[in-house]
């Protein structure tokens, strides 16, 4: 337990003074693909005194031959890349698709103390779910953390 909280500790307390990068980090080149979707957060922005440590979490939605390729992005040090496919032979278009923003807690409401961390992507067609999955906009954060309470 004290190795949770210790873990708990030090995660906070990233999350808390978290910089940015000068540059966004994409998780993947959809160039060729029609973008039909894209959402944007600033988890810290009711948080911070310095604009240049604002941080933005992007979700991107692309439709595809084959289905369609989400991707995220952002401007975090914390950030690790991620995208994945969801096939389906079924157009997809923007109201197919809900994005739902959620502390690392799981509450849909943050607070400073727990800011958005995940972005909850459905996808659905025909009003039946295709899709549902959590994307993590602070991997590298939660690896540091572990680190951490095993070196301990």
């Amino acid at each position: 337990m004290k190795k949770f909280c210790t873990g708990m500790l030090v995660l906070t307390l990233l999350l808390s003074f978290t910089g940015c990068s000068t540059e966004t980090s994409t998780s993947t080149d959809a160039s060729s693909s029609n973008l039909i979707y894209e959402t944007t957060i600033s988890p810290n922005e009711k948080y911070i005194t310095k604009e240049s440590d604002q941080v933005f979490y992007t979700i991107q939605v692309y439709q595809e031959k084959n289905g369609v390729k989400v991707a995220s992005s952002s401007n975090s040090a914390f950030f690790q890349a991620m995208s994945y496919q969801v096939e389906t032979s079924e157009p997809i278009t923007k109201e197919n698709i809900n994005v739902q923003w959620q502390t690392l807690m799981g509450n849909t409401e943050d607070s400073k103390g727990d800011q958005f961390a995940v972005a909850d992507v459905t996808i659905s067609v025909q009003g039946k779910v295709i899709s549902e999955r959590k994307v993590s906009f602070i991997g590298k954060a939660l690896d540091m953390a572990t680190d951490a309470i095993e070196n301990k």
